[in-house]
């Protein structure tokens, strides 16, 4: 059964400043969080990496505003980057290290996308079942410029025990699937709850007929016992 989803909208390209640092490694990038920026790798197709840092409002709004793309202003040169992983520390939430790949604005790329579920108006959620997600990422292949921020779908004809897989995402047009068509995106399930609840109904149900369905056999195996009793 294939339920169809809404894309929803491309997040503007924010752009944000970046300078130059050529001490790196450990001791070097520790007296940089001590100085109150942020490593920042920007990884560049076929060419060396190139090492910035950012202010730490900077990297926040980077982790928080950014989506997909940003533009990195480097000296008097802006670049397209893709933003990657975010080094966050364990225990302070302080942004560590931030991993950008620069991008060809007029490229294909490939890339990861989150899926956001619509359940407000879902009849299996409607009568008591919830949604179990099993995917919350699928992977697309597009132009740079044309990421959808996101895959919204739809659960309004998605009825309980029912399945939705990767093969109905319905994409905006220049945006291929790479994730496995097959692989179930989310269910909506009876849950455990429930299902002791109607357990224990049906149990309850079964309990009088048993007893109704034995009166009969009893009365008929005693019949036979009392009229030996007169033959004696």
């Amino acid at each position: 059964m294939h339920h169809e989803p809404v894309s929803t909208r491309m997040s503007n390209i924010l752009t944000f400043p970046a300078t130059l640092r050529t001490a790196t490694g450990g001791s070097a990038t520790r007296l940089q969080r001590a100085a109150g920026l942020v490593p920042v790798t920007l990884s560049v197709p076929n060419k060396p990496s190139v090492h910035v840092t950012v202010d730490i409002k900077t990297a926040v709004q980077i982790r928080s505003q950014v989506v997909h793309l940003l533009h990195l202003t480097i000296g008097d040169k802006t670049v397209t980057a893709l933003k990657g992983d975010i080094v966050v520390h364990v225990l302070k939430d302080n942004i560590e290290h931030i991993d950008l790949v620069q991008v060809d604005e007029k490229s294909e790329i490939k890339v990861d996308v989150n899926v956001a579920v619509d359940a407000r108006n879902c009849p299996g959620v409607k009568v008591g079942g919830i949604v179990e997600q099993r995917l919350r990422k699928v992977k697309v292949k597009c132009p740079a410029l044309a990421i959808p921020d996101s895959l919204l779908v739809n659960l309004d004809a998605v009825q309980l025990q029912e399945t939705v897989y990767a093969k109905a995402l319905i994409l905006p047009k220049g945006v291929t699937l790479l994730t496995n068509p097959k692989f179930p995106v989310l269910s909506v399930v009876i849950p455990r709850g429930m299902k002791k609840t109607d357990d224990a109904a049906a149990t309850t149900d079964a309990a009088p007929t048993a007893k109704a369905a034995a009166a009969p056999a009893a009365a008929a195996a005693a019949a036979p016992a009392k009229k030996d009793e007169k033959k004696k």
